[in-house]
């Protein structure tokens, strides 16, 4: 394909038929991958990309942008042209493309939609200016993918939003403690909000003191709740016991109005424990916790995803109802009843 003038070429660019310009689009990308072109021919052809592109189908854009992304003397006007498209027709160029500037993938970072992010955030190889523009929006599911992407350069400042962010999404702490370039300090903070079974991974690690982490976690657990609010809640419960209203149910409904303080309360009355150990219990054993409560406290099994969700949404819960989590619950309400279930649940608030 010879080319004279970008006059000529821009002629071309306003041909209507939907077939003609899908079928000049894709010559002029062959010609594009086939071989580096002069800068001058290069300039040219990438603005007839860009030209042709506007007035294409996604079909058609997704093909030319598929086949320019592994090209790496692909025209870099018509590269930045299709990464800032929809991202379906984007993804492939934000993954893929080696002519997708630092500049354009901040800007890119700044501008660009969450799937974009997203997207973005999985490149290899991202650098700090990248990674700290993606962050910035403290969005779970890019914050998720950056944890994931273990050749990305991450400054403190990006883990702190990681971290800040990590308190309501399970999913991002467990992406976040699969990273090897922990500080020690760092994974003792994170380490507190993940399950049993992560901490034992992270002791091993990073060489955590247990007794360190359980310390801070018995610390959190413990001061989590303002002194009027929990003031205010017990002699709510007391109130309700007097009057003979404090069932499991009573407690449950106080939960699902969001009122956890008089729902700790009013289960670890139930339970026979003090609220301290109610909360240290939660803290220290999360899912066999919450399961002996539902037991000791004569609730349905039933009540038990509501209690855990609800929990989990507050950033008490460190894991999401599936898998092990709902084996662990089932096991206890199989083998234990509700006498066995307080003293258990007493022994694992010993520490409060």
């Amino acid at each position: 394909m010879h080319v004279n003038t970008a006059e000529t070429m821009n002629v071309l660019a306003r041909i209507q038929d939907p077939d003609k310009r899908r079928t000049l689009a894709l010559g002029v990308t062959d010609l594009c991958v086939a071989q580096p072109l002069a800068p001058k021919i290069e300039s040219v052809a990438g603005d007839l990309l860009v030209t042709l592109s506007r007035k294409s189908d996604t079909e058609t854009k997704v093909a030319v942008a598929t086949k320019l992304a592994g090209c790496n003397w692909a025209p870099h006007d018509a590269i930045r042209y299709f990464a800032f498209e929809p991202i379906e027709i984007a993804a492939v160029v934000i993954e893929k493309s080696d002519k997708l500037t630092r500049k354009d993938m901040v800007e890119l970072a700044e501008s660009g939609s969450t799937e974009h992010r997203r997207v973005l955030a999985m490149r290899a190889n991202l650098c700090l200016a990248v990674t700290d523009t993606l962050a910035k929006p403290g969005e779970a599911v890019v914050l998720r993918a950056l944890a994931n992407n273990d050749t990305a350069e991450i400054s403190e400042n990006t883990l702190e939003i990681c971290l800040t962010v990590a308190r309501d999404h399970p999913k991002l702490r467990e992406a976040l403690a699969r990273r090897h370039d922990l500080t020690t300090e760092y994974a003792t903070q994170l380490c507190i909000m993940l399950p049993e079974n992560w901490r034992e991974e992270l002791y091993r690690r990073f060489a955590l003191d247990k007794d360190k982490v359980e310390t801070l976690a018995i610390e959190a657990a413990l001061g989590a709740t303002p002194e009027n609010v929990d003031r205010a809640a017990a002699e709510t419960v007391a109130k309700a016991a007097e009057a003979g209203k404090l069932t499991g149910q009573y407690a449950l409904d106080a939960l699902k109005r969001g009122e956890e303080a008089v729902f700790d309360h009013a289960i670890a009355q139930l339970c026979n424990i003090k609220t301290s150990q109610w909360r240290v219990a939660l803290a220290m054993g999360g899912v066999r916790a919450a399961a002996m409560a539902c037991q000791a406290a004569n609730l349905d099994r039933t009540a038990y995803p509501i209690i855990h969700k609800a929990l989990q949404r507050s950033g008490r819960m460190h894991q999401s109802l599936e898998g092990d989590a709902m084996s662990a619950a089932a096991n206890v309400f199989r083998m234990y009843g509700s006498e066995k279930a307080a003293k258990v649940l007493r022994q694992m608030g010993s520490r409060a």
